[in-house]
């Protein structure tokens, strides 16, 4: 039997690690852990777990319509939004066509695209550690399906503005789906961030984005969420599998929506810590990027594959982004206050700081 090439040619995805004792703070999970309300409603929801889920997520959904004030038809619900992307490949890009993004990206988008069959076309970040859409926008041709921005881009942290994907967005051909996902746009708090709202409502070659991984702890879970023009989306559905987010995270999901308390502890922590690990980075010369997500992305003079192992013995995991093309960057997510000083204490510890 011969593998087919395109599977042959794919690489395992690298997760965030850790090693017992040790923090971990190297896959962008909620340090609060998950909201307390999904954590009851999930308690209550154990008792019906021989029944299948609701194949349609309809409360859900119905309430994702409810806060971005879209039709329902329009939002896709799926196994985290690792299957979204998958999910959208399978439907709209196979064998002789190419989709494009950065190549210091999340790297699912490579796997969803190869996994049909179709090219995958990865352009450099710009040396600020954006997106480079002019470079992309040289390399569409009349086989180019799929465009996918990262924003904020993992593992950079950095963003495009709203006016630079509306740039992008009126530039790109009309026979193009773009992709923007916004795992951390929710972290956000630059004026000018985008708004994908406006942004859907004025262009019906894009697609949103969003998960409850990060800002509602659900990673465990694998509940993430696209929303667009309903052709595309109802196109990526047909691909979907029968009763592909189960019971719990269903339930956990429409729970934290509506746990306010618990989003906002988790925005004022983020913020609160952004600003000191910036200030105690940029005090030690460590370069790093400005964030708009739940995490910071920086460089060392080593590599960082030979400094994770002593780093993570003294009690922070944080992610090398070797995997990434960025062998001397790690990236850390922000923890509390007690975390993120441990972080600093290690990083003096281990560069002579």
């Amino acid at each position: 039997m011969k593998l087919k090439d395109n599977i042959a040619s794919m690489e395992a995805y690298v997760p965030g690690k850790t090693v017992p004792g040790a923090v971990k703070l190297s896959s962008n999970e909620n340090p609060l852990g998950p909201s307390p309300r999904a954590i009851e409603a999930v308690k209550e929801a154990l008792a019906g777990i021989h029944r299948y889920p609701d194949g349609a997520a309809t409360a859900l959904k119905t309430a994702i319509a409810r806060n971005w004030d879209v039709p329902e038809k329009g939002i896709m619900i799926a196994n985290g939004s690792d299957e979204v992307f998958a999910l959208l490949a399978a439907a709209w890009i196979g064998p002789g066509e190419n989709a494009i993004s950065a190549r210091e990206t999340f790297s699912q988008y490579r796997y969803a695209v190869k996994l049909f069959g179709a090219e995958m076309r990865e352009i450099p970040l710009s040396d600020e550690g954006r997106f480079n859409t002019e470079g992309i926008l040289r390399n569409v041709d009349e086989n180019t399906r799929m465009v996918f921005l990262c924003n904020p881009n993992n593992p950079t942290g950095t963003y495009l503005s709203h006016n630079e994907i509306e740039s992008f967005l009126n530039k790109i051909s009309e026979d193009t789906i773009v992709i923007l996902d916004e795992a951390y746009a929710e972290f956000a708090d630059q004026e000018d961030f985008p708004d994908s709202g406006a942004l859907l409502k004025k262009y019906p070659r894009l697609v949103v984005t969003r998960t409850f991984s990060k800002l509602y702890g659900l990673a465990g879970l694998r509940v993430g969420y696209a929303l667009g023009n309903p052709e595309i989306i109802s196109g990526a559905d047909r691909a979907s599998m029968p009763f592909n987010v189960n019971n719990l995270a269903q339930t956990a999901a429409l729970a934290a929506l509506k746990d306010d308390s618990h989003r906002d502890a988790t925005l004022k922590l983020v913020q609160s810590e952004k600003t000191f690990i910036y200030r105690e980075l940029t005090g030690r010369n460590i370069f790093h990027y400005p964030t708009q997500a739940n995490f910071v992305c920086f460089r060392l003079e080593s590599r960082i594959a030979d400094l994770w192992e002593p780093i993570a013995k003294r009690g922070i995991a944080l992610r090398d982004l070797k995997s990434f093309g960025l062998p001397q960057m790690a990236r850390y997510t922000f923890g509390s206050r007690e975390n993120n000083q441990r972080l600093l204490e290690i990083l003096d510890e281990v560069t002579g700081g």
